[in-house]
This record gives structure tokens, sequence and C-alpha cells, in this order.
């Protein structure tokens, strides 16, 4: 009961709070959509170069006959058994890795960098902190994210730094890799979505200790709110996949992309929302 009075009591304050600060509300709105517009931009960039590497050398390889008759013909004849051009494979994968590696190096300056202003304004918003408070805060959520994205992209750029021979032949070291990362990312999520609702109240000295102290104690409310948070984001999704290519739905394909983006703001309000009353407890 105690649980359902936290998270009800935080949905309505939540909710109350964004009614009665529309035009600040807005403000955190338009940040999404600019940081949704900057995503797309540094992707269509980037993906494409990586697709047309990835096909130029999946091309190559499918033009190559490997059957054993042609392979013995060819070590007869001195011939490379991967074609005319076998540094074509080597110059696209080494392609397909610097614009995965630059890529990357955009998504992790893009989040850090909007993820602290959208996080340090959530909280100006809520408790109506001054300039000075704000850049404190800005500075702190900032390390927090160093912290966790640092890790999270450190793991990427590791898994880029292999050769197309190690690629090929040491595919299990890779594939364990992926295995780690897959169980320890809900981790490091969960528990840095805490520690950035705890930046306003706690310096960065204690912000390890205090979130592993809630994340840990209060995992069920904090799950609870995280639930409530995919719904309001898997809902508009599905709308939109089902509408999106659909004649006559414009209406609610752009509804559904409005509430996807509300989605986004709401949840950081009500995560701050809830963990302060587990911290005041």
């Amino acid at each position: 009961m105690k649980q359902k009075n936290i998270i009800i009591n935080s949905l309505k304050e939540s909710l109350l709070l964004v009614w009665k600060n529309k035009l600040f509300f807005l403000y955190l709105f338009m940040i999404e959509i600019l940081f949704i517009a900057m995503f797309f931009y540094v992707s269509s960039i980037y993906i494409p170069r990586i697709l047309e590497n990835s096909k130029a050398m999946s091309d190559y390889m499918g033009q190559q006959k490997f059957d054993d008759i042609t392979i013995a013909s060819n070590i007869l004849q001195q011939k490379n058994i991967l074609g005319e051009d076998p540094l074509a494979i080597s110059r696209n994968f080494n392609e397909i890795v610097r614009n995965f590696r630059i890529y990357f190096a955009y998504l992790f300056v893009l989040l850090v960098a909007f993820l602290s202003l959208s996080w340090s304004l959530t909280n100006r918003m809520m408790h109506k902190i001054s300039f000075n408070q704000i850049k404190k805060v800005f500075f702190r959520i900032f390390a927090v994210l160093l912290s966790y994205l640092g890790l999270v992209f450190a793991f990427f750029f590791s898994l880029l730094n292999v050769s197309i021979t190690e690629a090929a032949y040491d595919t299990s070291k890779i594939f364990a890799k992926y295995i780690l990362f897959l169980i320890f990312a809900p981790i490091l999520a969960y528990l840095m979505y805490v520690s950035l609702s705890l930046s306003l109240n706690t310096g960065l000295k204690d912000i390890v200790q205090r979130t592993f102290g809630i994340g840990i104690r209060k995992i069920h409310y904090i799950l609870a709110v995280y639930f409530i948070n995919l719904i309001l984001f898997i809902v508009p999704i599905a709308l939109l996949s089902f509408f999106i290519n659909k004649e006559g739905y414009f209406l609610i394909v752009f509804i559904s992309i409005i509430l996807m983006i509300f989605s986004f703001v709401f949840g950081r309000i009500l995560l701050i929302n809830v963990i302060n009353k587990l911290t005041a407890e």
C-alpha cells in the first residue's frame, strides 16, 4: 500500500507540475526534439556510409567462387583465392570501423551534452533553484554521465579495436564480450538514472553510495517507475509503427510522436519525484 501511495502521489504531483509549468515544460520538450533531430542528422551521415561499405564487401565476396575446383585452380595459377583485389575486403572493413568510431564519438558527445542540459533544467523546473545551483547540478550530472556512458562507449570502442583477421577468426571472444555487455548494460542504465535523479542534493563523493543504497533497498519502487515510463514510451511507439505507413492517419502519427517525446520528459520528472520521496523517508 505504501509503495502504491508513493507512486500514485508522484504521478499526480508530476502531472500537476507539468500543468503549472507549461512553458518551461515546452522548453524541455523542444530540447528533446532538438536532440532527436541531431541524432537523426548524425545517423543520416554515418549509417549510409557503413551500409555502403558493408554492401561493397558483401558484393565483392559474392562475386568470388569458393568451390574446391576454383580454389585449386587459383592456387595452381598462383592467384589469390580472394579474387583480383583481396585488399578490397580489408579496405571496406577498415572504413566500416572508422565510420563506426566517428559515429559513436558524436553520439557520446550528444548524449552527454543533451542529457546534462535536460536533467539539470528538469531540476530547475521542479525545485526553482538558482542559476549557480543549476551550474553545480549541470556539472555534477555531466560527471555522472561521463562515468556511466564512458563505460558503455569504451566497450563499443574495444569491439572496434580489432582487425578483419581477428573479427573472422576470433568470433567466440567477441561474442563473449557481447554477452557480458548484455548482462551489465541494463544494470548500468538502472543505476545511471538513479544517480541522475540524486544529483540535485547529493555530492559526487556520496553519489555512488547513495545510488546503491536507494537502487537496491528501494528497487521495487524504482522498477515500478521504470515500468510506467516504459508503458508511456511503448504505447505511442506501437501506434506510430502501426499507422505510419497507412494513408489518412497523419493526426494519429503526429500525436504518437508528441506522446513519445512527452514520455521522455515526463519520465524524468516522475523518476526524480519518486526518488526525492524515497530519500526523504
